[in-house]
C-alpha cells in the first residue's frame, strides 16, 4: 500500500522542465545526393504548406556525391516536403521527418553508377545528347550549352540506378540525329556515331580567291544543288572561322568514297563550287575566284557633250561596295562616243573623272533599258540620261556591227558555221573606230553566222554563233 501510495504522489508531481537550448534547437536538414548525377534545383517547405518556396539552389547546382546543409529557422515543424530535380529532368518527391533525422539521402547508394562514353567520331560537331530508359521520353539535351567537336569523345553520366538499357540519340551540327537504341550500358559503355562505312578523307583547303573565305561546304559527289540552294549543302565546315586571301587550311571528313563537292562563300557573298572532287587523287584544293558566276556582258556607249574631255569613266553594278577597274584607258574628247562591253549587272552606278580631278556620279542607272550615256553639264540629274542621242538601232532582220578596238578593221568574213571562209565583206573601205556597219543575211542563207574582224595589225577576233536577224548591235572584236 506505501508502494501504491508512493507510485501515486509522484505521478502528480510536474514534469521537469526541458531545456531552453532544445526547445528552441533550429531546425535543420542535409541533402545528401547519391543519385549518380546533379540535382539542378532543390525545394523544401513545411509539409502544410501548399507553396513549395523558392530553389533553395539558385543558380549553383548540387553535384553527384555532395551534401547541402539548409538552415530552416527556430521553432519550425518536422514533417517538410522535398522536391529534387535532377539533370536529365527527372524529380524526387518526398514527405520527410526532420526530427526523426535531419539527414536526407536522395537516391540509392547501393545502387551502381551507370555511365557511358559517347564517341564522337563523325566529322562534324556534336550539338545535343539525349539518353532514357528504352521505350521512355526522350527528355532533355544531356549537353546543355556544351559542344563536342568531331572526333572526341563524352563521358555521359546517367546517375545511380539498376537499369541498363538506355535509348541515346544525337544531333549533329547539321541537324542530323543518330540512334542508338536499347543500348545496353552493362555489357558496353561506349558508343560510337560514325557510319563504319565512311571512311576518312583529308585536303588541303587553299584559298587564292582575293576575297575573305567564310565558309566551306561539303557533300559526296554527285549529291550538291545548285550553287546558291539554300539547302542540300549541308553544314559550314569552317563554323566561325574564316581563312584569308593568300591562306590555306586542313580538313579532315568522312565520306562514303573518293569524290566530294565543295562549295566556298566568301565574305562579300559570292560563291563558287568545285564538283566531283577526286580527293583519293588530289588531296589539295584551290579556291582561285574563277568558278563565280559573273554577271553578263552588257554594252553601254558614253557620249561626250560635256564641256571638257573625259579622263577616266567607272561603271559598277550597284550592288558592288567599290567603283573597280577604269573602263576608259583611252579617254573621251569631247564630242567622241565609245562602245563599252562590261560584265556588269542591268543597274549600274556612274563616275566619270576630268582632266581638273573633279568628278561627276550617276546612282542607279538601268542601262538594259538605257544604253546610251550622254555626259552634258547637268546629265547627274537629267529626267534623261540618253537625251538628244536616241538610236533607233539596226533595222529589224539585221544587226549592227560597231568597231569598239582601237585600230581600224580592214577585213570582215560573214560565213555559215562550219563553212570554210568566204569573200572578204568590206572590200576597198575599212571600219574606223567606233564606227558602225548594219548587216543582214545574204538572201536565202540561215540567221545563224560566224563572224571574223581582222585589224590593221592582223589580229583577228572570231564571233560564233551570231545571229543575225536578232535586231541588235554586235561589238567587235
Amino acid at each position: 500500500m506505501a508502494a501504491g501510495l508512493l507510485a501515486l504522489l509522484l505521478g502528480a508531481l510536474p514534469a521537469p522542465a526541458q531545456s531552453p537550448g532544445r526547445a528552441s534547437a533550429e531546425r535543420e536538414a542535409v541533402i545528401a545526393n547519391e543519385t549518380g548525377m546533379a540535382v539542378r534545383e532543390l525545394y523544401l517547405a513545411p509539409a502544410t504548406e501548399t507553396d513549395p518556396g523558392p530553389d533553395r539552389l539558385g543558380a549553383d547546382t548540387l553535384p553527384p556525391g555532395s551534401s547541402l546543409r539548409l538552415r530552416l529557422g527556430r521553432n519550425q515543424a518536422c514533417a517538410w516536403s522535398l522536391r529534387a530535380i535532377l539533370a536529365d529532368e527527372t524529380a524526387d518527391e518526398r514527405r520527410v521527418d526532420l526530427c526523426r533525422s535531419p539527414r536526407v539521402v536522395l537516391g540509392d547508394p547501393s545502387a551502381p553508377s551507370r555511365e557511358v562514353v559517347v564517341n564522337n567520331d563523325t566529322d562534324l560537331d556534336l550539338h545535343e545528347l539525349y539518353a532514357a530508359p528504352a521505350g521512355a521520353p526522350r527528355g532533355p539535351d544531356r549537353l546543355g550549352a556544351e559542344i563536342v567537336p568531331a572526333g572526341r569523345p563524352y563521358r555521359l553520366r546517367l546517375g545511380r540506378r539498376r537499369d541498363c538499357v538506355f535509348d541515346i540519340t544525337a544531333v549533329l551540327a547539321d541537324g542530323t540525329e543518330v540512334a542508338r537504341p536499347r543500348t545496353d550500358v552493362c555489357r558496353n559503355a561506349r558508343v560510337t556515331l560514325a557510319d563504319p562505312s565512311l571512311t576518312w578523307r583529308e585536303m588541303t583547303v587553299a584559298n587564292r580567291s582575293g576575297r575573305v573565305l567564310a565558309g566551306l561546304h561539303v557533300v559526296p559527289g554527285g549529291r550538291s544543288p545548285a550553287l546558291n540552294a539554300e539547302d542540300g549543302w549541308g553544314v559550314n565546315r569552317m563554323g566561325s572561322e574564316s581563312a584569308p586571301d593568300g591562306s590555306t587550311f586542313r580538313l579532315r571528313l568522312r565520306l562514303p568514297g573518293c569524290t566530294a563537292d565543295l562549295r566556298a562563300t566568301y565574305a562579300d557573298g559570292s560563291a563558287e563550287a568545285r564538283r566531283d572532287v577526286d580527293l583519293c587523287r588530289q588531296a589539295d584544293v584551290t579556291f582561285d575566284g574563277s568558278g563565280i558566276p559573273r554577271p553578263p556582258e552588257r554594252g553601254v556607249t558614253f557620249v561626250n557633250r560635256h564641256l571638257a574631255r573625259i579622263d577616266e569613266v567607272y561603271v559598277s553594278s550597284s550592288t558592288e561596295g567599290d567603283w573597280g577597274p577604269e573602263r576608259l584607258p583611252g579617254g573621251l574628247a569631247r564630242g567622241e562616243r565609245q562602245l563599252l562591253t562590261l560584265p556588269v549587272d542591268c543597274v549600274v552606278d556612274l563616275r566619270v573623272v576630268f582632266p581638273t580631278g573633279g568628278a561627276e556620279e550617276r546612282r542607279e542607272v538601268n542601262i538594259c533599258q538605257t544604253a546610251t550615256i550622254v555626259v552634258r553639264p547637268g546629265w547627274t540629274t537629267a529626267a534623261r540620261i540618253d537625251e538628244g542621242e536616241e538610236d533607233e538601232g539596226p533595222r529589224p532582220g539585221s544587226i549592227r556591227l560597231r568597231n569598239t578596238a582601237a585600230l581600224p578593221i580592214v577585213e570582215l568574213y560573214i560565213d555559215a558555221p562550219g563553212a570554210p571562209r568566204g569573200p572578204d565583206r568590206l572590200g576597198a573601205t575599212v571600219l574606223g573606230r567606233n564606227e558602225t556597219l548594219d548587216v543582214a543575211p545574204p538572201e536565202g542563207a540561215g540567221c545563224a553566222a560566224r563572224l571574223t574582224a581582222v585589224l590593221r595589225d592582223g589580229r583577228e577576233a572570231t564571233r560564233e554563233p551570231v545571229d543575225l536577224c536578232a535586231g541588235i548591235e554586235v561589238p567587235l572584236p
